[in-house]
């Protein structure tokens, strides 16, 4: 997992990472934890059973991360909102990622603070 800070340029992180054969989804930044979740389940298409909490979206990754065929790359873009509104929240889902990005040798994490 890397952390990026707030002067990057997601284009072309994006480009890169689909040149070295990545596919790429972002979730953009929310400033609450509620508005967080709702962002990743709805850039990563997630099932309607989804709980809008952290086990929930740990399983949820976890599964997506199975079921990928080649690299995957997730880019959560303006983290540093969740840090200053919640960093309790923002830690949390920080935890979920690493954890992801530490299973599945496949998946790719990016963090972009800003």
């Amino acid at each position: 997992m890397r952390v990026l800070g707030d002067k990057v340029d997601l284009e072309g992180l994006i480009a890169d990472a689909v040149e070295e054969g990545r596919q790429v989804q972002v979730v953009h930044g929310a400033p609450t934890k509620a508005a967080t979740l709702e962002a990743f389940s709805e850039a990563l298409n997630f099932p309607e059973w989804f709980g809008m909490n952290l086990d929930a979206l740990a399983d949820c990754l976890d599964t997506l991360a199975r079921d990928s065929e080649g690299d995957w790359e997730i880019v959560w873009d303006g983290a540093a909102e969740l840090r200053r509104t919640d960093p309790r929240a923002a830690t949390g889902i920080e935890s979920v990622l690493a954890e992801l990005d530490e299973d599945h040798p496949s998946v790719h994490v990016t963090i972009i603070a800003r």
